[in-house]
């Protein structure tokens, strides 16, 4: 099997640092957003100023610098799926970036989790590709504790209700069976997403604190596919989400501080 050929050689033939040099004043706390509404939002409250990019074949993806509820942070849109949103971490590793919260949209797998609500995962199953190549074969990736503990503690004193558990991140949006779902419920998983044990794999490789948070968009349980608000892209929850991503890295970085 191919999934069992995790190389543990540090350097490999194409490095992030080979690519990527630092840029002066890029902010250490850097922020994933999954949703193009919630990005123009923030970027018509607070502006911006753009400060990198991402190169890639179907155009730049530019990162911005933004001051916002006394921090800077970096922000940017990460493409769908493991591969292309894992780049975009390691790509501003070797820019400046340390500490990483990504959010965006997640399917539910029980009914009892309404549409809107936010989600933090835990742990997630690897039912990707990508994550193979950063670890050891194994059916799941933890999440840093210390970093989900920070994304927690950040939704709390923001008073913004949530449910965490564990993820299921999957390559095949449109293989999600009913078979499949029902075996991912028996491992205990309360959402489904794309990229969370993609970027839970590189974060672990690379030595970065790394926290993702979801919000509820559509539900996949026994009686199919109810879409619920997929469709709104996250419109309705700009500023809880993007308050909570910012007060997530801001309590990461000042860990990271305190232990240095």
């Amino acid at each position: 099997m191919l999934c069992n050929e995790f190389d543990p050689e540090r350097r490999a033939i194409i490095n992030p640092e080979d690519c990527y040099q630092p840029v002066e004043g890029f902010p250490e706390i850097c922020i994933g957003i999954f949703s193009k509404p919630i990005m123009e939002w923030i970027l018509e409250t607070y502006g911006g100023e753009e400060v990198s990019h991402f190169g890639c074949c179907i155009g730049a993806i530019p990162v911005y610098k933004i001051k916002a509820h006394g921090t800077e942070a970096a922000v940017f849109m990460p493409l769908v799926g493991g591969p292309g949103a894992a780049s975009t971490m390691e790509v501003c590793i070797p820019q400046g970036g340390k500490y990483f919260v990504y959010f965006g949209a997640a399917g539910v797998l029980q009914k009892g989790i309404s549409h809107g609500k936010l989600l933090l995962p835990t742990a997630a199953v690897r039912d990707e590709g990508l994550s193979y190549h950063y670890l050891p074969p194994a059916d799941e990736v933890e999440l840093d504790p210390k970093s989900v503990s920070a994304c927690r503690e950040a939704l709390e004193s923001l008073g913004v209700p949530y449910a965490q558990g564990k993820t299921w991140t999957t390559d095949a949006f449109y293989r999600e069976t009913r078979q499949k779902a029902a075996r991912r419920r028996e491992q205990g998983c309360v959402f489904v997403e794309m990229e969370c044990a993609s970027l839970a794999a590189v974060a672990q490789f690379r030595g970065v604190p790394f926290a993702e948070f979801f919000y509820a968009t559509d539900t996949v349980d026994d009686a199919g596919w109810d879409s619920g608000v997929l469709h709104e892209k996250g419109r309705g929850l700009e500023e809880v989400c993007f308050r909570a991503a910012v007060e997530t890295g801001k309590r990461m970085a000042a860990r990271g501080r305190s232990v240095k």
